[in-house]
């Protein structure tokens, strides 16, 4: 601002036009100075058209003065015929930086230049964010420019910025009541502006607890609490901020107010005030009769919005206001879920103590305990589990809260859940039945994966080897299982089959004696003439009248027969030699020397019936007869019947042998384990001596009664000695003994008759009572362990029981 030294470098010739590094010139220069010398010094030598000259910024010496708030250097500028319409780079004229000044001062410069072109383009003039010189001054708060500005009808006190906000909404943010009213007043329209959300500077104003403001606004008759885009009125506005002083307001002057109106989405003054945690605004809204439990469109009441975010005062507030803490979302959230998913232990602790249930769960089966290790929140787990949250509880995909910490790779959180004994291997529901540690695996949490393994993690790869393992061992113990059933279905089977068989030999062999007796009857006399002719000389029939009456066996006869009679080719005697083979065969396999004499009449009489077929005539031509291969070929195959079943028998008894001896073994060592268990019981020092003296004394009963079933039998096998079976009756018998010595190989009449147990021995065996034991029958069940055989068929069932 040195004017002498100024113009002593002008004089000089010295450059007016030089630039800084800011491409600033002299004259933006002397624009801060108060002195308008310097500047009417420069403008005298400087053209017409370099007076708007830009900066960097593109501001000319015009916007520099009204910036500093220099009207006279405005003048001048003006006066010099400088631009009052160049923007910069923000887009703003002169007239927005002379109205952007806190100054009443400033309403001077602003007339310098509404002086100059009072245009309504000027007035309204929108920088690049759609500003106004209104919305300046009316930022600044500067009543007096904006009554300069709304002076002049051409002035658009409704314009919008680029956020759709009006000179009204900026007033209304920043509490600026006279302004409001002035605007208000100038407001030619009628009707109050909205922004781009449907918010009215109404909803401004009761957001920045400005009462005055609002005051100002209920009391103009064009102002209306209208709700914004949402639903929400600015009595939400303000209970969502916390803005006492302005709920206040609007309830006293507003008798009809609802405080319980909803919003688009079903929520009320209280779940906003709920929501950001003003305490204050809450207690207000229960004094003035809010409904507590108002649900929205999720069914979420106030208090849900204090459990998620958290709000301890609130959700106390809200509990002793009377909030239900059982109600549940339409998800089936209830209160523990949502303070669990925002991490909120001490709000769990409250509502655990207000009777929640910490496993609780939702539609989908998730518990409060997942929802927190969902997010890793390791305090809040611990809080529920300290509370018998269950780790293992599965939801409806069969996830559990360890499935959420390794898909996260929380290893806090996992190491928590394993302290408090939560199941490593548990698998899903659906097709890939994963476990955590696949979840895990999936999102490659080495030290999670690591960490599992240590703790006994599976995946489902190998659980399903192990299974398929599990699944081979129990499918080949049923195929043997099977087996046995079927080999022993198949043993039952043939034993029935050859009882059959020998029954039906039985029912023919007599159906055939009977035929005899009753031919021999009709016709005594023809059929001996027949069985002349197979005798081979008259010294035979002498050896077969006395073979006949004879009880020796027939073989010894058959081997007194000479050899010349053999040689001659007589029919006779080759009928003879297959009877001595027969008869010899027979007698080996069984293994005697001796038959009874109905076995040998029958032989005899086998020998008769097959000679009538013979003619004298036939013996002379020394051809055998025809029917003798067939009868060997017969006995053939007979002979290997009885070899067949000779075997199966002897497996038979191996098999029931080995049964006998597992089951002595398994008696022995559950007696040897019930010894050893009462020995660790009595170095132990058992509480009940009675109790272990009573299980002693029937360890010892027990004993006593498998030494009594080994004497028993023997005893009673040699004090009963069979009774001689009478004469009618030993022709049946040993026809019957010598079929079954014929099939078995061996004498069968062990098998037949078996002695009966003693009933008076049971009866003094029984012991109703013995050291206050109740009731010990010790030989009930004495001998049903040997009842049965390998093939758990009857042993000791007598077969057959003969008549005395």
């Amino acid at each position: 601002g040195n004017y002498r030294f100024v113009k002593l470098l002008l004089t000089r010739r010295a450059n007016w036009m030089q630039k800084d590094l800011e491409e600033m010139t002299p004259l933006h220069l002397t624009t801060r100075h108060r002195s308008p010398k310097c500047l009417a010094l420069l403008l005298k030598f400087m053209a017409p058209g370099e007076v708007d000259t830009q900066d960097k910024n593109k501001q000319t010496a015009l916007h520099w003065s009204a910036y500093y708030n220099n009207p006279e250097h405005v003048k001048l500028l003006i006066k010099h015929d400088s631009n009052i319409g160049i923007p910069d780079v923000e887009g703003k004229i002169p007239l927005h930086w002379a109205a952007n000044h806190k100054d009443p001062s400033a309403v001077h410069t602003v007339r310098c230049i509404l002086d100059a072109a009072p245009t309504e383009s000027l007035l309204n003039w929108q920088d690049y964010e759609g500003r106004t010189p209104l919305h300046f001054a009316v930022a600044d708060g500067n009543v007096t420019v904006v009554d300069v500005l709304t002076s002049y009808e051409s002035c658009n006190i409704t314009s919008y910025d680029n956020l759709f906000r009006t000179p009204l909404h900026w007033a209304a943010l920043l509490g600026h009541a006279e302004i409001v009213h002035l605007l208000l007043e100038r407001n030619k329209s009628g009707t109050i502006p909205s922004d781009s959300q449907g918010a009215t500077p109404l909803h401004y104003a009761a957001q920045s607890n400005f009462a005055e403001t609002v005051k100002v606004f209920l009391k103009h008759p064009s102002v209306k609490d209208d709700s914004d885009l949402e639903g929400r009125t600015s009595f939400m506005w303000a209970a969502g901020k916390g803005s006492d002083d302005v709920l206040r307001t609007m309830l006293s002057l507003k008798s009809d107010i609802d405080i319980n109106m909803a919003d688009k989405y079903g929520g009320t003054a209280l779940h906003a005030a709920a929501l950001s945690g003003h305490v204050s605004t809450v207690k207000l809204l229960l004094e003035n009769n809010a409904q507590v439990d108002a649900t929205d469109v999720m069914k979420h009441t106030p208090l849900f919005r204090a459990c998620e975010m958290g709000h301890k005062d609130v959700i106390q507030t809200l509990i002793k206001g009377g909030a239900r803490v059982d109600l549940v979302d339409q998800d089936g959230h209830s209160l523990l879920h949502w303070a669990a998913l925002g991490g909120n232990a001490d709000v769990c602790q409250i509502l655990i103590e207000n009777k929640i249930n910490p496993n609780v769960q939702d539609y989908a089966g998730r518990t409060p305990l997942q929802c927190a290790a969902y997010g890793g929140y390791i305090n809040c787990m611990a809080v529920l589990m300290e509370n018998n949250a269950d780790p293992n509880i599965q939801d409806k995909e069969g996830r559990t809260a360890l499935h959420w910490s390794c898909n996260n790779g929380y290893l806090d959180a996992i190491k928590l859940l394993l302290d408090f004994a939560a199941f490593p291997n548990q698998m899903e529901n659906n097709e890939e039945r994963y476990t955590p540690l696949d979840y895990a695996l999936l999102g490659e949490r080495h030290e999670v994966i690591q960490f599992m393994l240590e703790h006994g993690a599976l995946s489902i790869a190998a659980i399903q080897d192990i299974a398929a393992f599990k699944i081979q061992a129990v499918y080949k113990g049923y195929k043997v299982r099977k087996a046995f059933r079927d080999r022993k279905n198949l043993l039952m089977k043939h034993e029935q089959l050859r009882k059959d068989a020998a029954a039906k030999k039985r029912e023919e062999e007599n159906k055939r004696k009977e035929a005899e007796q009753q031919k021999g009857r009709r016709s005594p006399v023809s059929c001996r003439p027949q069985a002349l002719p197979c005798l081979p000389s008259t010294q035979d029939a002498p050896s077969r009248q006395s073979r006949a009456p004879s009880k020796q066996p027939p073989a010894g006869n058959v081997a007194q027969d000479p050899e010349p009679r053999d040689s001659r080719g007589s029919p006779g005697g080759s009928l003879g030699r297959a009877l001595q083979k027969e008869q010899s065969a027979s007698s080996d396999l069984q293994g005697t020397n001796s038959r009874r004499p109905n076995e040998t009449a029958r032989e005899h009489s086998k020998g008769q019936s097959a000679c009538v077929h013979f003619r004298p005539n036939e013996g002379s031509d020394g051809n055998r007869h025809p029917g003798v291969p067939s009868v060997e070929k017969s006995r053939e195959l007979r002979l290997q019947i009885i070899q067949r079943e000779r075997r199966r028998k002897e497996l038979f008894r191996k098999k029931n042998k080995a049964a006998a001896v597992i089951q002595r073994a398994w008696r022995s060592y559950q007696l040897r384990k019930h010894l050893s268990h009462l020995r660790h019981t009595k170095q132990l020092g058992a509480g009940d001596v009675d109790r272990w003296r009573q299980e002693c004394t029937a360890l010892l009963l027990q004993i006593w009664r498998k030494e009594l079933e080994l004497k028993l039998p023997q005893t009673t096998a040699v004090s009963k000695t069979p009774k001689s079976p009478s004469k009618g009756t030993s022709g049946t018998k040993s026809t019957k003994h010598s079929v079954l010595k014929q099939i078995y190989g061996c004498s069968q009449e062990g098998k037949i008759h078996h002695p009966t147990r003693s009933v008076k021995a049971s009866s003094v065996l029984r012991l109703n009572s013995v050291s206050n034991l109740q009731c010990i029958h010790l030989l009930d069940n004495s001998g049903r362990s040997k009842n049965f055989s390998y093939n758990l068929q009857s042993a000791t069932q007598p077969k057959n029981k003969t008549k005395p």
